[in-house]
Formats: C-alpha cells, sequence, structure tokens
C-alpha cells in the first residue's frame, strides 16, 4: 500500500468515525433536551466517540505532537449548554477537515473536552441523587 492510498483510507476512517462521532452526541442532546432517562451513558458515549475520533484524526493528519489549549470551565455549568457547544465544535470540525486540519483539531479536542465537563457533571450529579 502506498502513501497515498494509505491516507485516503486513513481519511475515509476519520469521517466514519466523525459521522458516528456527531450521531451519538445529538443522541445525547435530544436526551438531555428532553430530560431523558440514561443521559450519563449517551453523553458518555458521545465523548467516547468524539475522543476516538480525534485520535484518528490527530494520527491522519499528523498532529500527534498538537495539544491544543482547552476552554476554561465555568463555575456551576449546565450539561446542555455544554453538550450543544460541544455540537458546534464538532461541526466546525467536520467541516474544516479539508480546509485547516489543525483548527479543525483544535476544534475537535474542544468538542471533547465539553463533553468530558458535562459527562462528569451528570456523573456527580447522579451520585448525589443516590
Amino acid at each position: 500500500m502506498d502513501a497515498a492510498e494509505e491516507q485516503r483510507m486513513l481519511e475515509e476512517k476519520v469521517g466514519k468515525a466523525l459521522e458516528e462521532a456527531r450521531t451519538k452526541l445529538d443522541a445525547a442532546l435530544d436526551i438531555l433536551s428532553n430530560a431523558g432517562a440514561e443521559p450519563v451513558k449517551k453523553v458518555w458515549s458521545a465523548e467516547e466517540a468524539a475522543e476516538y475520533s480525534s485520535l484518528l484524526y490527530s494520527l491522519t493528519y499528523g498532529l500527534e505532537d498538537e495539544d491544543p489549549r482547552v476552554p476554561v470551565r465555568k463555575r456551576n455549568a449546565e450539561p446542555l449548554p455544554l453538550v450543544k457547544e460541544s455540537s458546534e465544535s464538532l461541526r466546525y470540525a467536520t467541516e474544516l477537515r479539508g480546509k485547516s486540519s489543525l483548527e479543525g483539531y483544535r476544534n475537535l479536542r474542544t468538542a471533547v473536552y465539553k463533553l468530558r465537563q458535562a459527562h462528569y457533571i451528570l456523573e456527580k450529579a447522579g451520585a448525589k441523587k443516590r
């Protein structure tokens, strides 16, 4: 397999991973918006899918040494706005993929970070209820 073919294959896998992350993030957003059951699992699933996409993205575009700064966590943040913001970041990452891979990666890492925050808040709230 030559380098061009390998790059094409990796880009294809990144595309599929981003689609899966989008699907899971949309499901988490839907559950949170409608106060459905098990939002912790849905947000965790979206977080893991975004993290996997991030790994493939960095490998595909040679960004392994990049460590983008993450936004500062807001005090008393609510999970729903965080998931909405991560959805926007994931959308930007997908759009920027062909134009500016570094900027797309930064947006993808921001999405992962915000999903991680939302997951933590939901888990913490669930532990208090028990």
